[in-house]
């Protein structure tokens, strides 16, 4: 692929900051709707239809590890990889989109007649059957949904998605709470498919929107079997890596269940939930953002700078979040949660100190998967996967739920360990000095965190702001000096 110098080989800072800021909107937007969710569940069905209703829901997540045949950022990178090309997104959008349904279609098709008999491996009753098959009966529009998505990512169209994101958490909330209300646990399941109507029309009329900005017709869209071709072999890669984060994480939370019992792994539920949160917004636009532009740079010289812009917007926006979780982590816990999960806070920061180590990892790994080295990125996903289990499993006893967290943050640290020395193999790309001295930086704040009184330890959030501006000023003044 020739280079394309119009293309930026790097973004601002105010820039990526805003599209970090539009794309936060569908997280905060998500997490409302899951709050509303949560509390008129629990108002309405009580601790025993919720619970059923939970275990429902969990069946299909676990379906969607699967019936989606990987058809993630693989759509989004094949999208971005011809995102000017109107024929092969065409076939990008027709092969993926008849993919995801054929699969769910399948799926739905084969589970159905067996309804009640997951009704009792899940429930111990048939009495709810039908919540069963209504759930079943949403899979092919969500998978559908979930594809075009990842078509809107590839296009790299923020706003878009983000409007589609937000009206389908308001909608789906305007349609869940009468049905509740009216229908109990059934109108609950109904209204998982009356979202899954609502969330492929807002993505299909974001993609048909997409598609008039660039005055292409929808008729270009079509199936192709090259492109179906592609698709399942990226699709192979995520699947497998998919299933091996939650298997990892089933496996990890199973084994703290049987060796430390429910309230320790309710304990430890909460630290996955706020850590699960922030990371959930910088995966946000890291797919949407950065990824579409990683894929579309083939200069070596101009992807070190784009990576080394990554990073820096990165360690800007997360480190002063994950510095006030630490600081104020027993009030996160008290206004997420409630004082009876008090011990959680002292876990907290090891987990953010894993996080951190996975910021930088996929700062510079992302490019990995989006510069076709599907092997590697796989390797780096696997190895966390094992190391977490390994370490979790043998200091649990010692170290309880802490081990958890232990295990997720020194197995965290494969991916910048990994990743950047394949980046910089492959791709000839360095950490430049500004970016590693606001690593270091960053490292020292969230240290300082733990250590320092709440209150004290705050005002830390600023170091990594503060850096950047005064590197920012020194330059600017060595630039009018040497004008001068």
């Amino acid at each position: 692929m020739p280079s394309d110098q119009s293309l930026p080989a790097h973004f601002g800072l105010r820039t990526f900051v805003s599209a970090a800021g539009l794309l936060s909107i569908s997280s905060v937007s998500n997490l409302v709707r899951a709050i509303i969710t949560a509390k008129l569940l629990a108002l309405t069905l009580g601790p025993s239809l919720t619970g059923v209703l939970a275990q429902i829901l969990n069946f299909s997540a676990f379906l969607f590890q699967i019936i989606p045949l990987g058809l993630t950022t693989g759509v989004a990178k094949m999208v971005a990889d011809s995102s000017s090309e109107r024929s092969r997104v065409g076939a990008v959008v027709g092969t993926s989109s008849a993919l995801a349904l054929a699969s769910a279609v399948s799926c739905t098709i084969l589970l159905l007649p067996f309804s009640g008999q997951i009704s009792v491996l899940l429930t111990g009753s048939e009495r709810y059957t039908l919540p069963v098959v209504l759930i079943l009966a949403s899979l092919p529009l969500y998978n559908l949904a979930g594809v075009l998505s990842y078509v809107i990512q590839g296009l790299s169209d923020i706003r878009g998605l983000t409007v589609a994101n937000v009206a389908t958490a308001v909608a789906a909330t305007a349609v869940l709470i009468p049905a509740v209300i009216r229908f109990g646990l059934v109108g609950a399941t109904a209204a998982v498919v009356a979202a899954s109507l609502l969330q492929t029309f807002f993505f299909g009329a974001a993609i048909a929107r997409a598609y008039r900005s660039r005055a292409w017709p929808l008729s270009s869209v079509h199936l192709s079997r090259a492109t179906a071709a592609s698709l399942l072999h990226y699709g192979g890669v995520l699947l497998v890596a998919g299933v091996g984060a939650w298997g990892s994480l089933l496996l990890v939370r199973t084994l703290g269940v049987r060796s430390l019992g429910e309230f320790q792994n309710g304990i430890y539920q909460v630290v996955n939930g706020v850590s699960a949160q922030y990371m959930a917004v910088f995966l946000a636009w890291m797919a949407a953002y950065v990824f579409p532009r990683v894929v579309a740079e083939p200069d070596r010289t101009r992807l070190q700078t784009l990576l080394n812009s990554t990073l820096r917007a990165n360690l800007l926006i997360m480190v002063p979040g994950l510095v006030a979780v630490i600081a104020l982590r027993e009030l996160v816990v008290r206004l997420l949660y409630s004082p009876a999960f008090l011990s959680a806070a002292p876990v907290l920061p090891i987990q953010v100190l894993g996080d951190y180590a996975r910021v930088i990892g996929w700062s510079f790994g992302i490019a990995l998967f989006a510069q076709g080295k599907t092997r590697a990125y796989l390797l780096a996903m696997l190895t966390q996967n094992l190391l977490w289990i390994v370490i979790s499993s043998a200091t649990l006893r010692t170290f309880g739920t802490a081990a958890i967290a232990m295990g997720y943050s020194l197995s965290s640290l494969a991916w910048p360990v990994l990743m950047y020395p394949m980046v910089r193999w492959w791709f000839g790309v360095r950490i430049d000095a500004e970016s590693g001295l606001l690593l270091m930086v960053g490292l020292v704040a969230l240290v300082g965190a733990i250590v320092l009184p709440s209150l004290a330890g705050i005002w830390l959030a600023g170091a990594v702001p503060t850096t950047i501006y005064l590197v920012r000023l020194r330059r600017q003044r060595l630039s009018t000096a040497h004008d001068g």
